[in-house]
């Protein structure tokens, strides 16, 4: 992950997890939280500061990710 970590709690709000590969062969994942109006754009969360070697590793990182924000902000909300 980078050294910044996310502000929490996150806006309500769609999370996704998308690959990218600025260079052959260097995959980075990055978590952005999706804007739900059509003229706004997604906004980066959190994303990986080191390259990974295939879409896979780095798909699954990212989805690791996702699963530790998603557990931080459950775990910020409390019991309901």
């Amino acid at each position: 992950m980078s050294a910044m970590p996310p502000t929490l709690p996150l806006p309500p709000g769609p999370l996704a997890v998308r690959v990218k590969e600025p260079s052959v062969g260097l995959f980075y994942w990055v978590v952005t939280q999706l804007s739900t109006d059509e003229r706004g754009s997604d906004v980066r969360i959190e994303g990986s500061d080191h390259p990974y070697p295939t879409h896979e590793a780095a798909l699954h990182a990212g989805s690791a990710c996702l699963k530790a924000l998603k557990a931080s902000v459950l775990q910020s909300q409390g019991p309901h």
